[in-house]
């Protein structure tokens, strides 16, 4: 009896060594299955042709500037240029080149030699550079041009809008100072609203130019027509009309 109680009991401890391993196995593979649910992967058990066009996509807007910079190649997919000038003006195209047509010529041309400048020029083929490298103003961090803009007490930006017309919207959290450029547009002939509409009023506490010394910059949103009016050729000189322009913005800040 001893030995058959023996048995039993070595036999039953077996089992629940069996039925321990069992337990254990089922639940680490149950952990990658609640994991891969969670997450909502999808292509387990789907054909070839599912699981491609389950990882295929279109490129999204960055979250931010640092996490296109980590991507995206410098000198290929873009330029990053400063010039830093003792002016306590900073004039900045975040979205220039080919991302918003011509903002990089108006830029320069405003900034001239006086005032600090700083731009982002997309440089991809055509129809690439919107869509891929326009990161919006809050989340345009772009380190070296911070650090400029916080040591400056006046920050512009030119930016390009698709509405129609030749329209120049006068935004950001500067209003007195939107208040003078929108007059002084206004008096060389130029089409102007401000405040800008809400979609395109650039007052976020968030928004770059909103962080110069002061807190408060002034944003400019140029529609298609008016930018290429004023440069109608790239890196060319400014038309007659852009000329009255660029006089009218510099005008202000002297």
């Amino acid at each position: 009896m001893t030995s058959i109680a023996g048995v039993d009991i070595a036999r039953h401890g077996q089992e629940n060594c069996v039925n321990r391993r069992t337990r254990w196995i089922l639940s680490a593979l149950a952990v990658p299955l609640v994991l891969l649910t969670g997450y909502g992967v999808s292509w387990v058990g789907q054909a070839p042709a599912q699981q491609a066009a389950a990882v295929v996509g279109t490129v999204g807007e960055y979250p931010s500037m640092t996490a296109l910079r980590k991507v995206e190649e410098e000198g290929v997919a873009y330029d990053l240029t400063w010039t830093i000038t003792s002016s306590p003006l900073i004039v900045v195209a975040p979205h220039g080149g080919a991302i918003e047509l011509r903002t990089s010529e108006i830029v320069s041309a405003i900034a001239g030699t006086e005032h600090t400048q700083c731009q982002f020029k997309g440089k991809l083929p055509a129809g690439q550079n919107f869509p891929r490298l326009h990161v919006t103003s809050e989340r345009w961090d772009v380190e070296e041009c911070l650090i400029l803009i916080g040591q400056r007490t006046h920050a512009l930006s030119i930016h390009g809008t698709s509405k129609a017309s030749k329209i120049a919207y006068v935004g950001g959290r500067d209003t007195a100072t939107g208040v003078e450029l929108a007059t002084a547009l206004r008096a060389a002939g130029f089409t102007v609203v401000q405040p800008a509409p809400a979609d395109i009023a650039g007052t976020s506490v968030n928004n770059f130019v909103n962080k110069d010394a002061d807190g408060a910059g002034v944003q400019l949103e140029l529609t298609t027509d008016l930018r290429m009016e004023l440069f109608p050729t790239k890196d060319g000189p400014p038309s007659a009309r852009g000329q009255a322009f660029v006089d009218a913005v510099r005008s202000v800040y002297f």
